[in-house]
């Protein structure tokens, strides 16, 4: 698969690199994260190595997560967005942005601009979105981007039973 490249007005999002260990650890330490995606926080630098490692070996396989970085137009990484396979023909969107830099439409401009180009490459009419229904921001998220809530309940979420919305967004 080529290389990702994705340029807007604001940012970049492009593959993992090793330059950036460094963000991906300090990114995954807030409090956000380890209350909504826990097993993405990355306590050591060693941790932090590791998976941008695995980044980059998934990069060269279709089926595997694909993370992508969020750069500032200033090189900053301030986060990520991801397509992951979840099922035998389904892919889940996911993103984070850093604390000190939420609240600025970071995570609706990447997802927005990262659906169309993934969804083409991996040939997708279709992406589900789950997250914790108390994580009101990105119910927020992925509605501003199209993603129609289709289930609230609980059901298995970070190897517990909790209460989750799942959505779906189509392809236009």
């Amino acid at each position: 698969m080529d290389k990702l490249f994705i340029e807007t007005d604001r940012f970049i999002i492009t593959e993992f690199n090793e330059s950036m260990i460094e963000s991906v650890h300090k990114n995954s330490l807030d409090e956000d994260n380890r209350r909504f995606v826990p097993d993405e926080v990355f306590e050591t630098m060693d941790e932090a190595r590791d998976i941008v490692q695995l980044f980059l070996e998934w990069y060269k396989n279709e089926r595997a997560p694909l993370v992508y970085a969020i750069v500032l137009n200033n090189g900053v990484n301030i986060g990520y967005v991801q397509a992951v396979p979840i099922y035998e023909a389904e892919w889940e969107i996911g993103y984070h942005i850093a604390r000190e830099y939420t609240g600025n439409g970071y995570a609706t401009d990447a997802v927005k601009a990262f659906l169309p180009v993934i969804m083409g490459r991996l040939s997708l009419d279709k992406v589900i979105g789950v997250c914790l229904s108390e994580n009101i921001a990105s119910c927020r998220v992925l509605e501003k981007c199209g993603f129609v809530l289709k289930h609230t309940g609980q059901d298995n979420y970070q190897g517990q039973s909790l209460n989750v919305c799942h959505y779906i967004y189509h392809a236009v």
